[in-house]
């Protein structure tokens, strides 16, 4: 099978590498990169009939090309959200405060914020994630600010592409998990997974049970040594 990852805000490509040492050497693997620390990645998927899954972690669900999503037979969506913000109050003022602050923070001391941010994000274990090389800050400032409006188009969602959303009860940046609500648009070949102790890193801090739980679920099983596609049920 092939995988293509997406991170988050504020990470790069290398955010994914628990995953390179935990899946099976005949996985290929492919990590994106924004661009953040000025190493834009943009992996394709071949050719070939072999299954196609994407990772989406947090924004990666937004910036990820449209036409990586309609190539993929699968999504697995880690700490997903449709809008930044959530719609109920007092919630949504709240987190549109809190943005605004990280914004204003990020003109006066990028570095400083991107710390704190990879603290919260990490939560409630020590940050183990921690990139010295340069920042693009006008690129990071932007994808911020776009946090703001940035609303996903869940409509390839609904043609009953399988989709598996896993969400970390102690998330920070987010507060209340809001992964359940892509699976709820497709009436069928989709699973909500609930990690208690995780934070927003999740994909990172608990890679072992989330490839075991994916594994479990996709409908790819191991054949005289290699992978074949079944039939979704």
């Amino acid at each position: 099978m092939e995988i293509i990852a997406y991170h988050g805000w504020g990470f790069g490509s290398d955010f994914w590498n628990p995953w390179k040492d935990l899946l099976p050497r005949e996985v290929i693997f492919k990590t994106a990169g924004r661009g953040y620390f000025f190493e834009e990645i943009k992996p394709r998927f071949s050719n070939s009939e072999s299954p196609k899954i994407l990772f989406l972690h947090s924004f990666g669900l937004h910036w990820c090309p449209p036409k990586q999503i309609e190539r993929a037979d699968c999504i697995v969506i880690f700490n997903g959200f449709r809008t930044f913000h959530p719609e109920e109050e007092p919630a949504k003022t709240m987190s549109e405060r809190v943005l605004r602050k990280m914004i204003s923070g990020f003109k006066k001391d990028p570095q400083k914020v991107l710390s704190e941010f990879w603290k919260n994000t990490f939560h409630p274990f020590e940050a183990s994630y921690k990139n010295t090389s340069e920042i693009d800050s006008s690129l990071l400032l932007k994808d911020l600010e776009l946090l703001d409006s940035s609303r996903f188009n869940t409509a390839s969602f609904q043609d009953g592409k399988p989709i598996i959303s896993i969400d970390g009860g102690r998330d920070k940046i987010l507060g209340k998990p809001r992964g359940k609500e892509f699976t709820e648009l497709t009436k069928r070949d989709a699973v909500y997974h609930f990690i208690q102790e995780a934070g927003h890193s999740l994909p990172a801090t608990f890679a072992s049970d989330c490839w075991s739980f994916i594994n479990a679920m996709i409908p790819i099983f191991r054949n005289n040594g290699n992978y074949r596609k079944q039939r979704y049920q």
